[in-house]
């Protein structure tokens, strides 16, 4: 397969312009920067014919024997292609081929981005050190007894 801009086809000796304009470009495929042109080389044009000649086989010549393993095993695999299929749809549509456990690795993952953010957040505060005035300044204003007050009659 040989891929060619159209404007280097203009740049090509008489010769190949003209073996390439007989054969006709396979494909072409067109960009949003230009066309380009696919060619086939002899090479593959005769792997081509050999192998589309090889691969089929004509059940009419064959005898009963290879005849009905021929037809079973044509209409074995064109089952499993349909049954394969069919699979694959009713997987996607039931949602059995999402990971079983999903949700939970969903919330996992959510909880270690909080635990992060949480953690980023308190970077560079500290915890009170035991022993400072803040700290005694609160604990004796908690440990003030509750003693009833006196009325005046």
């Amino acid at each position: 397969m040989v891929l060619l801009r159209p404007e280097n086809i203009k740049k090509m000796s008489e010769e190949k312009q003209a073996r390439l304009k007989a054969k006709g470009p396979k494909g072409i495929f067109h960009f949003s920067d230009g066309d380009l042109e696919e060619y086939s080389t002899d090479e593959e044009d005769t792997v081509d014919k050999g192998a589309k000649e090889n691969s089929l086989v004509d059940p009419r010549t064959l005898t009963w024997g290879p005849w009905i393993s021929y037809l079973m095993w044509s209409f074995g695999s064109s089952t499993l292609s349909v049954v394969d299929t069919m699979g694959e749809f009713f997987a996607k549509a039931f949602g059995i081929t999402t990971p079983r456990y999903y949700f939970e690795l969903e919330e996992h993952k959510k909880r270690e981005e909080e635990q992060a953010t949480r953690d980023a957040e308190a970077q560079g505060w500290s915890q009170p050190a035991s022993g400072s005035a803040v700290d005694s300044t609160i604990t004796s204003l908690n440990e003030i007894p509750n003693r009833p007050h006196p009325v005046d009659v």
